[in-house]
């Protein structure tokens, strides 16, 4: 049965946000309320009406941003849990306020809206953000195919775009697998392999010790600490020093990849395994260009690539640049 009454803004009070009901609940659905969401209260409180709320960014900032910058404002943003992320042109800079109320009103799950200041950049990978509607901080929750992740958009790296990419890589993990995830982050690759395959066992390693603490708690929280192994450290030293006998490699660091290959080869079983591997190239470049470097990569390592099951673009980085994802099994 639904309860929310539409035409009524959410009411935000701090952390708490009311959401107008038709009615007051029955008991069966006070019970499910007390399941579901034990911290909420029934009570009485004035909302306001909503407005109108314009589909499109470009309709809603109409005589706030004057027509000469209508082509500048963003035709997309990131969502990571409640916080949005947005690129904003630096001729926007002035008018960013109302840029993240709209995003606010527009998207009632979303309590932060956050400008990119900077792209990824330092050995932790993270970005410059700056705050520019809503309130609190920079942690928060994101659910993915089952999985929640805390981490903190300021400290770790986090890309809600390549979801379906991490759903079809662990997809494809085996029973019994060895996975070592050479740049893991705060763990959606590893996490989600050992929650889709229980008998697998992940060595998740990163440098950034934000992340591997994130990605320690969120082992825990998915229940999956007993077969996620997390190691901090660079992933040549580390991962040369204690591992070996994998089945699979997982490199999604592509602006770096390319310098890492020699780390697969030496960390593979003998018989071979398959590498999951990511890089920045030129929009228009050919696929093909990518798997000869890299079928080169490998056999300057004394390996070779038996066959690519896979090669393609799966996100466009900027105009200019994609990210293109190989799968090759290399013996």
């Amino acid at each position: 049965m639904k309860l929310k009454l539409d035409g009524l803004r959410f009411h935000r009070d701090g952390k708490l946000v009311g959401i107008p009901l038709i009615r007051s609940p029955s008991t069966q659905e006070e019970n499910i309320f007390r399941e579901k969401l034990p911290y909420h209260r029934i009570q009485e409180t004035a909302f306001e009406p909503t407005l109108a709320r314009a589909r499109k960014l470009v309709d809603a900032i109409q005589g706030i941003v004057p027509q000469n910058l209508m082509s500048e404002l963003p035709r997309s943003l990131d969502v990571v849990g409640d916080i949005a992320i947005v690129q904003l042109s630096p001729k926007l800079d002035s008018y960013s306020t109302a840029i993240g109320e709209w995003i606010l009103q527009a998207n009632p799950c979303v309590r932060l809206v956050l400008k990119k200041t900077g792209g990824v950049e330092g050995v932790f990978r993270t970005r410059g953000l700056k705050v520019i509607a809503g309130f609190g901080g920079t942690e928060t929750l994101h659910r993915e195919f089952g999985c929640k992740y805390r981490l903190d958009v300021l400290s770790t790296y986090f890309n809600p775009r390549l979801s379906h990419e991490r759903r079809r890589v662990a997809g494809q993990v085996g029973k019994t697998e060895v996975v070592i995830d050479l740049f893991a982050g705060v763990g959606p690759y590893s996490i989600l392999i050992a929650k889709l395959q229980p008998s697998s066992r992940v060595y998740a390693l990163d440098i950034n010790p934000s992340a591997i603490n994130y990605l320690k708690e969120n082992a825990l929280i998915n229940k999956v600490a007993d077969r996620v192994i997390p190691i901090q450290g660079d992933a040549r030293e580390t991962s040369t020093n204690l591992l070996s006998g994998a089945d699979r490699v997982i490199m999604n660091l592509p602006s770096e990849a390319e310098q890492y290959l020699d780390v697969p080869c030496r960390v593979l079983r003998p018989t071979g395994g398959t590498v999951h591997y990511y890089k920045f190239a030129p929009r228009g470049e050919k696929p093909e260009t990518v798997r000869v470097a890299f079928a080169s990569s490998i056999r300057a390592q004394n390996r070779k690539v038996e066959a690519f099951t896979y090669c393609d673009v799966v996100r466009e980085v900027s105009p200019t640049r994609v990210q293109i994802a190989i799968d090759a099994f290399v013996k």
